[in-house]
């Protein structure tokens, strides 16, 4: 069995974050506005955040589309050109009335 490039590259992030995670699980108080503060293992920081940034990003992506979809629907797009029937004059041979 052959891995392909994108698989073993995918693997060594894998690897590579799966180490740096386990590297942090030190114990750290994190302060929000008036709450008390808050002791939590950096692992479990790093995995909301990671987490709650993609639900943000997802949500974000969601309603752009939505909005793009409802743009499409409002504005048809631009209106078919008539042909031109009547015949150019060259420059300069135009006659006044």
């Amino acid at each position: 069995m052959k891995l392909k490039p994108k698989t073993i590259v995918l693997l060594v992030v894998a690897a590579l974050f799966t180490f740096v995670l386990f590297q942090n699980m030190g114990s750290v108080k994190i302060n929000v506005f008036f709450w008390e503060p808050i002791n939590m293992p950096k692992l479990v920081l790093i995995l909301s955040s990671i987490f709650f940034g993609w639900i943000i990003g997802w949500l974000t992506h969601m309603a752009y589309e939505k909005g793009k979809k409802k743009a499409a629907k409002a504005s048809p797009g631009p209106e078919p050109q008539e042909e031109n029937t009547n015949k150019e004059t060259p420059a300069g041979t135009e006659t006044n009335p």
